[in-house]
């Protein structure tokens, strides 16, 4: 029997207003514009839809829930081998900053939630880590290094 697996990161402050971080997310196509090679695999995407193949493993996203600067949430497209959602939420701190979170729900069953459980905490944990160091070197005028980032997940 499966049950509804939530994984939430932490919360983080980007120093980018809201309506900055809702563009970014809101769009897929932007979101995944410049990611990389080596960490995404082959990626396409337009504005409601993004699909990754990495490794042998194809993982669709669409665009489930806009809530204009405040929320953005991700459904799998009904192909991939999971059922997920990923929400991005976003509230502002003053006129120039956001506190970020992001919060991970998926269908697992007792044996997978064994093996994914704390993967999918370090999964969202390393996304949120890569987008706090991406905008908030960005918002300080540099251009964001992650050449000593790793992967989001490592399942192996």
């Amino acid at each position: 029997m499966s049950e509804i697996t939530r994984v939430t990161g932490r919360e983080v402050l980007l120093k980018r207003p809201p309506m900055v971080l809702f563009g970014l997310f809101a769009d897929l196509s932007a979101l995944v514009q410049n990611v990389p090679e080596e960490y995404g695999g082959k990626i396409t995407a337009d504005k409601d839809s993004v699909h990754i193949e990495y490794k042998g493993i194809n993982l669709g996203f669409v665009v489930a829930r806009r809530e204009p600067f405040s929320l953005v949430e991700l459904k799998d497209d009904g192909k991939s081998i999971l059922s997920f959602s990923v929400t991005f939420h976003m509230e502002p701190v003053g006129l120039d900053s956001t506190l970020f979170h992001i919060e991970l729900a998926t269908e697992l069953n007792f044996m997978m939630k064994m093996m994914l459980g704390n993967k999918l905490q370090e999964m969202v944990d390393s996304i949120t880590d890569q987008v706090e160091k991406a905008v908030n070197s960005y918002a300080s005028g540099n251009p964001a290094d992650f050449s000593g980032m790793k992967n989001p997940a490592d399942f192996s």
